[in-house]
């Protein structure tokens, strides 16, 4: 029997209550993880969990409910039901309406070689190959490596009539190597998105071992680097770290309700240099961030939030687009059955311009910053700083030596009026999760960009 058929027979009228909004989310969820430390298995589980998350609106006061007892769905329904009428009652915040369109469909991210097609131990051999492929020399202190995938069902339904059925796959596979000789670095990789094991055909599971590796081995004879504002050249993979966390979290239109953004009341405003577009797609092909419908019943669509540098949109669930008076735009998302949707980002990158690499790096002095180790933003103010992996000087117009332990700070509206050169490249390939109070899966990228930074040596 499928792990749905149980909700085949709800009946929708459950949902009917007089001036109330009800949506009901039913999910089954698998996870497989292999989990490898310093040739140990640290961990390893096989999971799954099913449940059911109820929200009902109530005169502008959301009520929610869930539980893992999937035969408990009336009692969670009259439940969120109770929770929004009390809520209401008590409630001084501005009320809001919201009207979502009447949506059914059926859609499932199709994989090739599926999580049930791998067994657990081969998922184990992965994490063990990945380290296999990390542990290439001596100076090797410390391996983390770790092979996972999920499987997620979810079926939505709200008292407007929609009913939608979604099924998603995901595998992710990461290396961390340590190395050193006196001191320590670091090297990172990571690979996965909504895809099978098919995924291993492009990268071996040791070739991303080996590549953390070599980051690492090369990071060890890196100089320290002197700070100051610098024109930098940013790669793919630290620009988007840039364009999620300080451009990204800023569209979150319950963000801007708080008052913790810095694009409050920036619409249509000129905020970055000519030429500069930025997206939020979950439409983007297997990606960690792509989905078919958010977890409000609301189709995925590519979002512009910056359009040749104009601010034309915020990210918004269907709350958010209600107050603003907007159109919901898609990104609505929970951790799970027992969370409630969030404004929450997708695969968030940069356009691509018409510059070559060769014509970015053409200038006499400045830094090619390559990767991001996360880092810290504020929003309201619009300040950010980020760890880089690999910085490299450049000479004119060449690659010179490589710099380690090296941060990236600045303004975000500054940075992005600074962009003085955009590259015909692209790449999205930075799979992780984005915490804020619930953790989901996202992505992020772009091309290579130019543009000028505050530079410090950690």
């Amino acid at each position: 029997m499928n792990s749905m058929d149980i909700f085949e027979s709800f009946n929708i009228d459950n949902l009917k209550f007089p001036d109330c909004f009800v949506d009901i989310r039913f999910q089954k969820r698998s996870n497989n993880i292999a989990n490898v430390q310093n040739s140990e298995l640290e961990e390893v589980s096989s999971n799954s969990q099913a449940g059911v998350g109820v929200r009902a609106l109530v005169n502008g006061a959301w009520g929610f409910s869930s539980t893992n007892n999937t035969e408990d769905v009336q009692r969670c329904i009259d439940s969120a039901y109770r929770i929004a009428v009390a809520t209401a009652r008590g409630s001084k915040r501005e009320k809001f309406e919201i009207d979502p369109p009447l949506l059914r469909g059926r859609s499932e991210n199709k994989v090739k070689i599926g999580p049930d097609d791998v067994s657990l131990e081969e998922k184990i051999d992965y994490a063990y190959e990945i380290e296999k492929g990390a542990k290439i020399n001596g100076l090797v202190k410390n391996t983390s490596t770790a092979c996972s995938d999920s499987t997620n069902e979810q079926l939505y339904i709200n008292s407007n009539g929609s009913e939608i059925y979604e099924k998603t796959t995901r595998v992710y596979l990461r290396a961390v190597s340590t190395c050193g000789n006196g001191s320590l670095q670091m090297g990172y990789e990571v690979m996965g998105g909504t895809r099978g094991y098919e995924i291993l055909k492009e990268k071996s599971p040791a070739e991303l071992g080996k590549e953390a590796t070599d980051k690492s081995l090369r990071l060890l004879k890196a100089k320290k680097v002197s700070g100051g504002e610098k024109t930098v050249v940013l790669d793919p993979k630290i620009l988007g770290v840039f364009v999620h966390e300080a451009l990204g979290h800023a569209c979150e239109a319950d963000i801007v309700l708080q008052g913790d953004s810095v694009l409050e009341g920036r619409i249509g405003e000129k905020i970055a240099a000519d030429g500069v577009n930025v997206y939020d797609d979950p439409t983007f092909p297997e990606k960690n961030g792509t989905y078919f419908y958010d977890d409000e019943g609301i189709k995925a669509e590519k979002t512009c939030l910056l359009k040749d540098g104009v601010l034309t949109s915020y990210l918004h669930n269907l709350e958010t687009a209600s107050r603003f008076k907007a159109k919901p735009t898609g990104n609505g998302r929970a951790q799970n059955f027992s969370s409630r949707p969030l404004v929450r980002m997708s695969n968030v990158y940069m356009g691509s311009g018409d510059y070559s690499f060769e014509e970015l790096i053409d200038i006499k002095d400045g830094l090619y910053v390559k990767g991001g180790r996360g880092g810290q933003v504020d929003t309201a103010k619009g300040l950010f700083t980020f760890g880089c992996e690999e910085v490299y000087e450049i000479k004119n117009g060449e690659i010179g030596n490589l710099f380690r332990d090296v941060s990236l700070s600045g303004s975000t509206l500054e940075i992005l009026k600074n962009i003085e050169g955009i590259g015909k490249d692209f790449d999205i390939g930075s799979p992780g999760s984005c915490g804020k109070g619930q953790y989901v899966p996202v992505d992020d990228g772009g091309p290579h960009i130019r543009t000028r930074a505050l530079v410090g040596g950690e």
